[in-house]
């Protein structure tokens, strides 16, 4: 398996260090490598920072103080003084990780929502955004929303991937307002398509058609609800389209989902598709 690379950019909360531990449990499937990455923000008394960084580094060993020798060796550990999400976007940049794993006390907090919306609209790598009160280390089920889109294939490709390195049972789930026969048809359709792929690579799959409310926020909730109701350890979401349209309708989405979730959530940015 290819080596993987995983960002982790902490502040040392609860929610970073399930993110920095879910980093590791990912790590030791994939050999890959972590980045644990602490910004101190531009805001710091410049004065106190070389204090600041001994008691960062000690913050970070008492972090690697669990794991042996064959885990330290994968763990590297970056201190940077700057503002926090350019400092992370730059960074991201450099080393080119094939994931970010980031925590979130605050996600229900407007301010320091946005925060986490503006980074994954700037970086290139699916993100994982730990909120809520998830404190499970592992990945067995994985939520799948679907919809018409081209993009959806980005989704199941990683969704693939993911499911294989953890052994993970896939839901793919369509929720939608509409009470059009032949857009349900298609929805359904479009299920049994993405099914068929994961039943072809022996990944046990299920599909669940959700119907809800006609407003973003209620098919959100309906995703979360079902992800809570099935206990899902990831849900696998597009953060923006192509059209105008569409980017209104799936970077709203994403908004709800992200606020209001209790599951890491896998953000995953469109590629072109011009190209493809």
């Amino acid at each position: 398996m290819a080596k993987n690379v995983i960002l982790v950019p902490t502040n040392f909360s609860s929610r970073a260090n399930l993110a920095y531990r879910q980093s590791i449990n990912f790590a030791e499937r994939t050999k890959g490598d972590v980045y644990l990455l602490h910004v101190i923000p531009q805001k710091s008394n410049r004065d106190n920072l070389d204090y600041e960084i001994d008691m960062i580094q000690n913050q970070v060993l008492n972090l690697l103080d669990d794991y042996d020798d064959s885990i330290r060796r994968r763990v590297h550990t970056r201190i940077e003084y700057g503002a926090v999400n350019q400092t992370i976007v730059k960074v991201e940049k450099e080393i080119r990780p094939d994931f970010i794993f980031m925590g979130s006390d605050a996600a229900r907090n407007d301010h320091n929502r946005s925060i986490t919306l503006k980074l994954i609209d700037k970086i290139s790598c699916p993100m994982v955004v730990f909120a809520g009160r998830y404190d499970k280390v592992g990945c067995d089920r994985i939520v799948l929303p679907v919809d018409l889109t081209k993009e959806t294939k980005q989704k199941i490709d990683l969704a693939v991937k993911i499911a294989k390195i953890y052994g993970a049972k896939v839901y793919a789930v369509s929720a939608t307002g509409s009470h059009d026969a032949e857009t349900l048809k298609q929805l359904e359709g479009k299920m049994s398509e993405v099914k068929a792929i994961f039943d072809k690579l022996q990944i046990e799959c299920e599909t669940r058609l959700l119907k809800t409310e006609p407003h973003v926020e209620s098919m959100a909730n309906a995703v979360n609800d079902f992800a809570d109701d099935i206990e899902a350890s990831a849900i696998i979401i597009m953060t923006h389209q192509e059209t105008k349209l569409q980017k209104f309708f799936v970077g709203s989405m994403a908004t709800e989902l992200i606020k209001k979730a209790n599951v890491p959530i896998v953000c995953v940015s469109p590629k072109e598709l011009n190209n493809k």
